[in-house]
C-alpha cells in the first residue's frame, strides 16, 4: 500500500490490519501460522507475499507445488529490516523507483527518531507482556522485536534472563523491578482494560503499577517493524519518557 499498489491487494490474513480502509473490506485468509493452501488459492493470486513465520509449512509445500509464486520476505531482526523488506516487495512489484523512495524516507525518519531517542539520558526499566491470559504473564526476553524496539526508544528490557517470549511468575515480574509495563492493546482488552491488567496479583505490587505506568500500544505499529517504524519508535520513546519534548517526525501518507 506504500508502495502505490495496495489496489493489486486481492486477501489478507487476520493479522494484516493496516492500512484500515483498505484491509477492512478485503477477503480474509486465516491466522497467519495456520493457513489453509485452499482458501488462498481461492483468489487466485499471482503472487503471495509473507514473512517466513507463515505457515504451516506443508501449505507452504502445497503453494509452491501448484505453481503459486512466492516471496518469503525472512522476520525482521534489525530496525532496519523495513529497508530490505521494501525493497524486496518494490522488486516483486516492478516498482523499484517508489521502493527506493519510500525506504529513502523511512531511513531518514528512523535516523532522526533513534538519534533523538538515545540522548534521553538512563534508560527505563520496562516490562513487555505479549499476553496474559487467564492472569499469565508471557514476557519478553532477549531477541525479541519487543525488546529490539524498547531499546531503541530509549528503554531497558527488565527481563534479560532467556531469550525469546516466555512465561513468567509474578516473584520475577517483582524482582524485574519494571517502571514501566506495555502490552499490546489486544492483550489489555481482553483482559478488560489496563486498570484490570494492573490488578492482576502478578503485578499489582510492581513499581510500574504504582506509579501509575502501564501502557498498551496496537501490537502491529509497536512490533510489525513496517514502513512505520520511526513512528512506532518515536511514539513509544513519548510513552517511557514523557517529560521529553521529542523533534516531530514528518506525517507520511503511510501512516
Amino acid at each position: 500500500a506504500a508502495l502505490g499498489a495496495g489496489d493489486r491487494i486481492v486477501g489478507v490474513d487476520d493479522t494484516s490490519l493496516h492500512p484500515p480502509a483498505l484491509v477492512r473490506s478485503l477477503p480474509k485468509i486465516g491466522y497467519l501460522r495456520t493457513l489453509a493452501a485452499e482458501g488462498i488459492l481461492s483468489l487466485d493470486p499471482s503472487l503471495v507475499i509473507a514473512t517466513d513465520q507463515a505457515g504451516p509449512p506443508p501449505v507452504i509445500g502445497q503453494l509452491r507445488a501448484v505453481g503459486t509464486k512466492l516471496l518469503i520476505v525472512p522476520e525482521g531482526k534489525r530496525l532496519d529490516a523495513a529497508l530490505e523488506m521494501i525493497a524486496r516487495i518494490a522488486g516483486a512489484l516492478d516498482r523499484e523507483a517508489a521502493g527506493r523512495a519510500l525506504a529513502a524516507s523511512v531511513g531518514a525518519d528512523l535516523e532522526l527518531a533513534t538519534g533523538a531517542a538515545a540522548g534521553l539520558g538512563r534508560p527505563t526499566r520496562v516490562l513487555f507482556l505479549l499476553s496474559t491470559s487467564q492472569g499469565a504473564l508471557m514476557a519478553a526476553g532477549r531477541d525479541t522485536t519487543a525488546g529490539l524496539m524498547i531499546a531503541a526508544a530509549g528503554g531497558e528490557n527488565a527481563v534479560r534472563g532467556y531469550s525469546g517470549y516466555k512465561p513468567l511468575s509474578g516473584e520475577a515480574a517483582l524482582a524485574a523491578d519494571p517502571e514501566v509495563i506495555l502490552l499490546p492493546d489486544h492483550s489489555a482488552m481482553a483482559l478488560g482494560g489496563l486498570d484490570h491488567v494492573a490488578a492482576l496479583p502478578a503485578l499489582s505490587r510492581t513499581r510500574a503499577v504504582r506509579d501509575g505506568r502501564v501502557h498498551a500500544m496496537d501490537a502491529l505499529f509497536l512490533l510489525g517493524l513496517g514502513p512505520r517504524v520511526a513512528h512506532a519508535v518515536q511514539g513509544l520513546a513519548a510513552l517511557l519518557h514523557p517529560s521529553a519534548v521529542l523533534p516531530p517526525l514528518p506525517d507520511r501518507d503511510y501512516l
